[in-house]
């Protein structure tokens, strides 16, 4: 194995959880802190740095922070360009999707896993297995992933699963 993955597998095996947490304190969206670690990693593996790495925790905190911080900064132009013509981000998300200020409230309130499985199923109108196959878990998995976010979202919004 080259020593590239040896270092990531050494990284992955000892930092990773300490870094996600340090790129959330940096950034102060300890939400997407993963993803940016996760990209940064790819990034990493990918495009290898020309100069060697001495501290790879360290590098990969910088890149996932920065990429992070890029992402704000365009968000947050995006929110005023949205502001300047008088709509509001979450508005304009809705009514993408056509949902419900309720709905889209009771979804927010899922466990990120059932609100991914909701959102893929439901709005992006993808099979079980699709999206089974996509996490790699089992469609058992995401059928009682979907059946758990139905019950909780039906008593969020004082209604009856019907599904069962």
């Amino acid at each position: 194995m080259e020593k590239t993955h040896l270092d990531l597998d050494e990284f992955v095996a000892t930092e990773y959880p300490k870094v996600v947490a340090a790129v959330g304190l940096i950034t102060g969206n300890r939400q997407d802190a993963a993803d940016a670690v996760q990209d940064a990693i790819v990034g990493y593996l990918s495009s290898p740095p020309a100069r060697e790495i001495r501290n790879l925790a360290a590098w990969i905190t910088v890149v996932a922070s920065n990429r992070m911080r890029d992402r704000q900064r365009s968000r947050a132009a995006e929110v005023r360009a949205l502001a300047r013509v008088g709509l509001d981000d979450e508005n304009v998300e809705l009514e993408r999707h056509g949902l419900d200020v309720d709905v889209a409230a009771a979804l927010r309130e899922l466990p990120q896993q059932q609100r991914d499985v909701c959102v893929l199923h439901y709005l992006l109108d993808q099979s079980v297995d699709t999206i089974a196959e996509g996490l790699g878990v089992s469609a058992g998995t995401i059928k009682t992933q979907l059946h758990r976010a139905r019950q909780k979202l039906a008593a969020r919004l004082g209604k009856e699963d019907a599904r069962g």
